[in-house]
């Protein structure tokens, strides 16, 4: 750590001092290229320091800084999923480097308005003095690939799959969302990306990058979009042909390859060109939430067209009781029961089905469960209610499967007077399933 100290006639107590001075700027160059940046002021002094040793509360992964928000509740109601959050550049004048490189809009609520189960990733822009759009430059050759082996490193402990994950970001963050998106092939939301960034660059260099990236980077980018597996739908940008700075930009990448969305934007506030651009991200917060969350819905949602292809009015028993060791699923060929993650506990292990018509003591009966399983014989136990008393036809005479016809049958007398079916939790491996098409029960004699 070291200071740089300016002319106080000079000195704007912010980044715009570097702007202002050709030695500054030139020495600030400097320090991009020995991976140092600036991170504090104090007198006229400004505080050099290397690249990884800025004050931050963020995690870190390989040189790279990141924050990871959990879900706000932890019951398994969906998938897990994940946003990368690539986070804009609204602080390019603060002499802070974690304001720099992360920004000052975390959307904190974002939590609050997604999916269930999802997790929220927010990539700082970790390269340069304040960032480099999320991509390699001289002195840090190998930026993107340590942010591509986060995500699939936070996606991995999460157990989250790759088709549930979502990459987001507006202007800065924009860029690096559709940028990892394609090189990770993730769907992507990216609110008004800076393709182009001589608006940055044209009066002065408002965002320290130098010439270290390229000042247009849609040949870059659409050389992603050609190799990328992601169909045109999964790749969503949003902008405005009102957006002078950004829309003419992004028209130049390929459109047979994404989805731009065009919002047909009035602005009545113009002072300057950028401010049609922050409106694009500003004013389209519930949009760009509808985008996010119909990506994050797709693996839990299904359109149904077919009709129910079983009776239930044929079983002879009714439609379970609830368990929080199985998750039960109406289908149209029958009743699907899984088996779910949550780890077994003494009581509260059964699946309990009522008998619509009980069963007598001391009188025979067959039971037919027409049903498909990977296990040689799912476990039935029979048992009555009111005192609990059990009774398991598996240990019954005459027990046949009829794999031709996916059928198990039980023969048996019964021991008590019976009210229920049930089958346990502790018979399952984690994530078995059974489709059952029907439960039938004929008495004998």
């Amino acid at each position: 750590m070291k200071n740089f100290e300016v002319s106080p006639e000079k000195d704007h107590k912010s980044m715009d001092t570097f702007l202002e001075d050709w030695d500054y700027y030139a020495t600030l160059r400097q320090y991009a290229l020995e991976n140092k940046t600036i991170d504090g002021y104090k007198n006229g002094r400004y505080i050099v320091k290397n690249r990884t040793e800025i004050a931050t509360k963020l995690d870190s992964y390989e040189e790279v800084y990141y924050d990871l928000e959990a879900p706000l509740e932890k019951e398994n109601y969906l998938t897990n999923k994940l946003i990368v959050f690539f986070m804009p550049a609204d602080a390019m004048t603060s002499p802070s480097a974690e304001k720099r490189y992360f920004g000052n809009a975390r959307w904190d609520s974002l939590a609050a308005s997604i999916a269930k189960n999802t997790y929220i990733l927010r990539i700082a822009d970790t390269n340069l003095i304040s960032g480099s759009y999320y991509q390699n430059t001289s002195n840090f050759p190998n930026y993107e690939e340590i942010i591509q082996k986060l995500i699939k490193k936070i996606a991995s402990e999460n157990n989250i799959s790759p088709r549930n994950i979502i990459t987001y970001g507006n202007s800065r963050g924009a860029t690096g969302a559709l940028y990892h998106g394609l090189l990770g092939n993730y769907k992507v939301v990216a609110a008004d990306p800076v393709i182009d960034r001589k608006a940055w660059v044209e009066r002065k260099d408002m965002q320290h990058m130098f010439d270290f990236i390229d000042y247009n980077m849609s040949m870059k980018i659409n050389q992603l979009l050609a190799q990328t597996t992601l169909k045109a739908e999964d790749i969503k940008i949003l902008s405005s042909d009102a957006a002078f700075i950004t829309y003419p930009y992004i028209k130049q990448l390929d459109l047979a390859k994404l989805t731009l969305i065009n919002l047909n934007l009035k602005n009545p506030w113009a002072t300057d060109l950028f401010t049609s651009h922050a409106l694009v991200i500003g004013k389209t917060v519930p949009l760009q939430l509808s985008l996010i969350n119909n990506f994050l819905y797709e693996s839990d949602i299904e359109i149904e067209k077919l009709p129910i292809s079983f009776a239930l009015e044929d079983w002879d028993v009714l439609l379970p009781w609830s368990s929080p060791y199985f998750d039960l699923h109406y289908k149209n060929d029958g009743l699907l029961i899984s088996r779910n993650s949550q780890p077994l506990k003494e009581d509260n292990r059964w699946l309990n089905f009522l008998l619509k018509h009980p069963l007598e003591k001391g009188k025979d009966y067959q039971i037919d469960i027409y049903a498909t399983d990977s296990s040689e014989q799912p476990n039935f136990p029979f048992f009555l209610h009111e005192d609990g008393k059990m009774q398991d036809p598996n240990q019954a005479l005459k027990f046949q499967k009829d794999k031709e016809n996916q059928k198990y049958s039980y023969r048996f007398t019964a021991t008590y007077n019976l009210n229920f079916i049930a089958t346990t939790a502790s018979a399952y491996q984690l994530n078995e399933v059974i489709l059952a098409q029907l439960i039938k029960i004929t008495q004998l004699n």
